[in-house]
């Protein structure tokens, strides 16, 4: 059957020639961050609250919640600063084109930074190739961080909000951990 062959090599053919003039997929963009509604109106806890009913969380809103969590206060002016913030602190790890603030923040995004907050190591591929939206995405869905998220899905307000808990939750528990170990070692070298 070379007519049957020759037909899908063909269909082939055709789909790879016109795959490039589909449209990449784009991310959803918001009209206005909250940031951008309410500049300077919003104390942290306002913020929280507001976050919590957003539909989607920009990358604007997210970089500066992230900031606030790890750093208490977010000392930027503008996106562009906390951008550059983030990118010092190795959160945009693996972004291959630059964010726009209005632009929804995608899971792999989140996944890094949180992956970086928590210093996640991860597994095999994540040592050897490290941080990538992909893997650190895996990384914190294995540990209950982010059930059943995808790299390139958005989140909504409380979707964000649960994903900030469980990080601050997991860093608490690390603590936690750490103060038992060193516990542990005191303890081991004073009864030698």
């Amino acid at each position: 059957m070379p007519s049957d062959r020759m037909h899908r090599i063909l269909i082939v053919t055709g789909i790879l020639l016109l795959l490039p003039l589909v449209p990449a997929c784009q991310r959803t963009m918001v009209e206005q961050t909250m940031l951008e509604r309410h500049p300077s109106e919003l104390d942290d806890f306002a913020f929280w609250d507001a976050l919590a009913e957003e539909p989607v969380v920009s990358n604007d809103d997210a970089l500066h919640a992230l900031i606030l969590m790890q750093d208490g206060r977010d000392p930027s002016a503008d996106f562009e600063a906390r951008a550059a913030l983030a990118g010092q602190k190795g959160w945009l790890e693996g972004t291959t084109r630059p964010l726009q603030p209005n632009e929804s923040a995608s899971v792999g995004l989140l996944s890094v930074a949180g992956c970086r907050i928590l210093d996640i190591r991860g597994g095999l591929t994540m040592q050897l190739f490290g941080d990538s939206p992909r893997y650190c995405t895996r990384e914190l869905n294995s540990m209950g961080i982010l059930p059943g998220l995808t790299p390139n899905e958005a989140m909504t307000g409380l979707e964000f909000i649960t994903f900030i808990d469980s990080l601050e939750e997991r860093d608490r528990l690390q603590r936690a951990w750490q103060r038992q170990d060193q516990s542990n070692t005191t303890t081991a070298g004073d009864t030698q």
